[in-house]
């Protein structure tokens, strides 16, 4: 019995799960190359941030959250990128992950077993 407890602990042990979500992104395209152009997509990206973490604050299917507020930002959502295009859309772009908490470290974190390490 012993034994099968011991085998079952290092089984335990050595195997891991690992679990990714996908984290929505943003692309907002600025109308042209001019100053205030580019200041109007900071200011929309902004207001976008605020917005997406009071529309997603407690909610599971974010991608769904997305969806329902398209009109909100005249954007669109495939692949999960959520993509707004200012007037024309021929200036610069500006991308990044839709998040709730910016406060979440983007490290990986590895976790060691005393027994795995023995072995390594």
């Amino acid at each position: 019995m012993k034994k099968v407890l011991i085998l079952l602990i290092l089984f335990m042990n050595l195997t891991t799960v690992q679990a990714q979500t996908q984290i929505p992104q943003y692309k907002i395209i600025a109308s042209s190359n001019e100053q205030r152009d580019i200041d109007e997509m900071y200011d929309v990206k902004n207001q976008l941030l605020l917005k997406y973490k009071s529309w997603a604050k407690g909610v599971d299917d974010v991608n769904q959250v997305l969806i329902d507020h398209l009109d909100t930002f005249h954007g669109q959502y495939k692949n999960g990128v959520y993509t707004i295009i200012l007037g024309e859309g021929k200036g610069k772009s500006l991308t990044g992950k839709l998040q709730v908490s910016y406060c979440t470290t983007s490290k990986e974190i590895k976790k060691k077993s005393l027994i795995q390490s023995l072995f390594s």
